[in-house]
């Protein structure tokens, strides 16, 4: 999806919630009828989408067009910089991913533990299909938690050697 305009990522995570939201629907109200379930399932939908769509934009214009190659996510994950890469380009995009991670460190736990707190005591006091909601927030915070140090670290790592390949640039 990457590679997608913004635009039409925001419409394919639009239609995804709705078909989401409309399935999940039968398990949590199976009163409501076809038509109202498939109208408030559209509406989420777009309100979904739309959202997702602003936000999406936002973060592709912070990262600039080198987020959307294929090769910057594996460089990540791999924590090494390509010999080609340009450093303006490459500062750039890995200060906004440093951004985009370090408020993670503290808001995770503070969002995803009470979450999962307060899914645990709905399942014990009322519903039981809370305890999936249980499993999804501990397993978000788990990734989250373990995800955001490792990439910190790479992120890092890789901009002190945009910074060292710049300054060798300059000096020659």
């Amino acid at each position: 999806m990457k590679q997608l305009p913004t635009w039409m990522t925001g419409v394919v995570m639009a239609v995804m919630f709705a078909v989401m939201w409309f399935a999940l629907g039968f398990i949590t109200t199976p009163e409501l009828h076809l038509g109202p379930r498939a109208l408030i399932s559209a509406f989420t939908g777009a309100l979904f989408g739309t959202g997702m769509g602003f936000w999406l934009g936002r973060q592709r214009r912070g990262f600039g067009q080198l987020a959307r190659r294929p090769e910057f996510g594996k460089a990540v994950r791999r924590g090494a910089v390509p010999a080609d890469a340009d450093p303006a380009e490459w500062r750039r995009a890995l200060q906004h991913l440093q951004k985009q991670y370090r408020p993670l460190r503290w808001l995770a736990p503070a969002l995803y533990l009470p979450m999962t707190a307060l899914s645990i005591w709905l399942a014990v006091t009322g519903e039981p299909m809370f305890w999936v909601g249980a499993g999804f927030m501990f397993t978000i915070f788990v990734i989250t938690t373990v995800s955001t140090p490792r990439v910190l670290r790479k992120t890092t790592t890789m901009l002190a050697e945009v910074d060292r390949r710049d300054t060798a640039h300059l000096t020659r």
